[in-house]
């Protein structure tokens, strides 16, 4: 027999470790791969260097226990109230309902976890489910209730039991390492919980805030992240003034979506709020379109949407600087992209910009082809009008106008050269401006309209005309009207008397007296007192050139102004006829025509007679019924006409 020597210390160990493998192999190989398996290994693995992971239930264990608690407020086990902490801030079921959301509910919830205090490693399980819970708790910006007062006190409770749990921990000498990180990041259990991350976002470093959020297990879609990019944009705004400047684009993109990182639109409108607001403090703060056009898409036309300027970003400063540059923003494009040649107007751009701070609001009525355009320049140039675009209808497609309000009087310029500026007290303009189409003669109406035509040094005649109007026309002309449609469904002649009525409420204008001044220079007359005003200057209002007549015109010369066109005195004017229409009723039969497609002729100035070309009685049925109600008469194969009275 051969001789057998005694194993050394150190081949014993390496037959030891050689057997171990091998058994291990035989018992697992058949599972390598198996994600069970992997996962026990990696929790054994924490657990033996003393840390815990985040051990967050199955969705379907979550949503069972949760159910059962909200039963009894009790638990069948420990491992069911480690569930029951970590779905405290999960919504249940169809009516997704919350623990939090259920005072009763959240306070068995606490109690039960006190009752493990003294048992540190059940304790501080429970604890990590309450701490997941309390980032994943999705808060009520807008309207905080009752539940985000609940989180709260969450907060304040896990913060209190910090640095028990952590003490605890030591002692046993199981320290987990997520613990540890929250000691670190115990802000996060503050009422300012990530401005410690905002200098290194601000330098677009994420490292730090990601290694915290994978070491607690914070989603990305947790509020801590919203928390750390809103103390990034209050950071940016206690910047100096040229710092921001640098800064601001940066903002914005985020506000935009532009980067890694996202804001939920109620933030976004908040961050807004916060970048505008510190602009208007700077010292100079030029034009800054991209902030301009930010504040219109998150917070809204600073002239429209006062209630949201106020309630979003409350600074009046800020509101006044947005409106003034998108009202400058909107004067260049009419006089620029929207000039019919292509060709900006700069001298109508120069004077109008002049009067933008005097402009409280503004109307553009876009022809046909500024509403076709797909151009990017014209969507953007739709977006900024919005809410303040209308569909202008003339023969001259390229035609556009622009309505400004200011003081008590209503301005109309038109983008074709060779229109004259309208001007009309608000009250004595005879179109809504709520109205999505209008026509070229809703808008050059002749009665109470004052004609100022670009010639010659014109800037100094408008100048002074429109003082002149401002200190003389009364603010209680200053009311739009707000004509109510007329409805045909009323067979009845009280109809005509309600037109009739309506168009007697505005008198004739009579001529102001002449204006003299001592200041031979100046342009600003002396004032004239509210109730000596009788009307606007202008020249007697001969009927318009029909449709059909401006259409020949403008096919025949391109796009000649109908105002550039001398207008003879009609022949009833001469002869003494009287007149079967006032021009109001005359305007609102226009509008009628236009809305149902109705074709017209108006020869009354020649002696002849107002014709709507309706062949067929039955073939507009509501619109014969108001002409009839006129005394209109039919004609079978033409239409209706009606002749002023001899």
């Amino acid at each position: 027999m051969p001789h057998i020597q005694p194993l050394n210390a150190l081949d014993h160990l390496r037959d030891r470790l050689r057997s171990e493998l091998d058994v291990h192999r035989a018992v697992h190989a058949i599972e390598w791969g198996n994600p069970r398996v992997m996962t026990e290994a990696l929790k054994r693995i924490r657990h033996d260097l003393g840390g815990e992971g985040n051990d967050q239930p199955a969705a379907d264990q979550l949503q069972a226990a949760l159910l059962r608690f909200a039963r009894s407020r009790q638990v069948a086990s420990f491992t069911e109230l480690k569930y029951v902490c970590y779905g405290s801030t999960v919504p249940v079921g169809h009516d997704r309902w919350r623990v939090i959301d259920r005072r009763p509910l959240f306070e068995a919830m606490l109690e039960l976890v006190n009752q493990h205090n003294q048992q540190p490693k059940q304790f501080r399980r429970c604890y990590q489910g309450l701490l997941s819970g309390y980032f994943g708790f999705e808060r009520n910006l807008e309207k905080p209730g009752e539940a985000d007062e609940r989180w709260i006190g969450l907060r304040n409770y896990l913060a209190d039991q910090l640095a028990p749990l952590q003490s605890a921990s030591s002692k046993r000498g199981t320290m987990p390492e997520w613990l540890n990180t929250l000691s670190e990041h115990r802000n996060l259990l503050t009422s300012d919980p990530c401005s410690r991350y905002a200098d290194a976002l601000a330098r677009d470093d994420h490292t730090e805030l990601r290694k915290v959020c994978t070491g607690l297990g914070i989603a990305s879609n947790s509020w801590v992240w919203e928390e750390a990019l809103m103390a990034y944009v209050k950071r940016v705004c206690q910047c100096d003034d040229a710092e921001l400047k640098k800064r601001m684009q940066s903002v914005l993109d985020l506000v935009h979506g532009k980067t890694s990182l996202t804001l939920p639109p109620i933030l976004a409108v908040r961050a807004v709020a916060l970048v505008v607001a510190r602009y208007a403090q700077c010292a100079d703060h030029p034009e800054h379109p991209a902030l301009r056009d930010t504040c219109l898409e998150w917070i809204g036309n600073p002239w429209l949407k006062r209630t949201a300027w106020d309630a979003a970003v409350n600074h009046e400063p800020a509101r006044l600087m947005v409106n003034s540059w998108l009202k400058q923003r909107l004067i260049k494009d009419f006089f620029g992209l929207l000039a019919a040649d292509g060709a900006a107007d700069l001298r109508r751009l120069e004077y109008w910009l002049k009067w933008e701070p005097q402009i409280s609001d503004m109307w553009f009525v876009l022809g046909s082809d500024a509403q076709a355009n797909r151009t990017p320049e014209f969507l953007d140039l739709r977006k900024r009008m919005s809410g303040r675009d209308r569909k202008l209808v003339d023969g001259n497609h390229q035609n556009n106008a622009f309505v400004m309000r200011i003081g008590q009087l209503l301005v109309i310029e038109f983008g074709v050269t060779g229109n004259a500026c309208y001007v009309f007290a608000a009250s004595d303009f005879q179109t809504s401006l709520d109205t999505a189409v209008l026509n070229l003669y809703q808008l050059k109406q002749k009665a109470y309209a004052k004609r100022l035509s670009h010639t010659a040094q014109w800037e100094f005649k408008f100048d002074y005309e429109l003082k002149k109007l401002l200190q003389s026309v009364p603010m209680s002309k200053g009311e739009l009207k707000e004509l109510k449609e007329f409805n045909p469904a009323s067979n009845t002649t009280n109809a005509v008397v309600h037109w009739r009525a309506q168009s007697t409420q505005v008198t004739a204008p009579r001529p102001v007296a002449p204006v003299t001044s001592h200041q031979p220079n100046s342009l600003l007359p002396p004032a004239i007192k509210a109730d000596e005003y009788t009307g606007f200057d202008s020249k007697p209002a001969w009927p318009s050139v029909p449709p059909r007549a401006l259409q020949a015109s403008m096919s025949a010369n391109g796009a000649q102004n109908t105002d550039t066109v001398r207008q003879k005195p009609s022949v009833a004017q001469l002869s003494g006829q009287k007149k079967r229409l006032t021009d109001v009723e005359f305007s609102q039969l226009q509008g009628l025509f236009m809305k149902h497609g109705v074709e017209w002729e108006d020869n009354r100035h020649k002696g002849g007679a107002l014709w709507a070309l309706i062949p067929e009685k039955n073939q507009n049925p509501s619109v014969a019924m108001v002409l009839e109600l006129f005394r209109f008469r039919f004609t079978e194969g033409k239409g209706y006409w009606l002749k002023d009275e001899d």
